[in-house]
């Protein structure tokens, strides 16, 4: 994967308008239920995804060894979204509905994923191998919380 700069951008409220037209479109060329897992599901403060600023191809789909699918969406102006997806019978879907539910959940340490998001994008711009890895440490123990919390449900929908 080519590696551009990351950065993290605050929530824009543009964005649920924008996933629901991009939704519409899918379902209108037959594909069906998609079901949206990240932290950004809802806007909790601003915690924005890792946006890369080079210009890539529209879309790109490259397959990842665990079972699950990585899709890079853009337009002329650079990237506008990466989806990850999984299915909903692989753990690690339950995973990331419960790391999300939990966040929801919790202010403080969605507060705290944020400044540890923004701290990996810092020290690794343009390494997202590294970036995620310097998240790993504080993502497991999100998961291993939210899996011994007894009030952290995953919606059934």
């Amino acid at each position: 994967m080519d590696e551009t700069p990351i950065t993290i951008h605050s929530y824009e409220p543009e964005w649920k308008a924008k996933l629901h037209r991009e939704y519409g479109s899918r379902r209108a060329g037959g594909e069906t239920d998609y079901r949206r897992a990240g932290s950004r599901s809802r806007p909790p403060r601003s915690l924005g995804k890792p946006r890369q600023a080079q210009r890539l191809p529209r879309i790109r789909a490259e397959p990842h060894p665990d079972d699950w699918l990585f899709l890079q969406r853009t337009d002329d102006s650079g990237q506008l979204y990466n989806l990850h997806l999984v299915q909903e019978s692989n753990d690690q879907w339950k995973d990331d509905l419960l790391f999300r539910e939990y966040l929801r959940a919790n202010s403080d340490v969605r507060d705290q994923y944020e400044a540890v998001k923004r701290d990996a994008a810092e020290r690794h711009p343009n390494d997202i191998d590294a970036y995620n890895a310097a998240k790993d440490e504080f993502c497991r123990s999100v998961l291993s919380r939210a899996k011994s919390d007894d009030s952290i449900t995953v919606p059934d929908n």
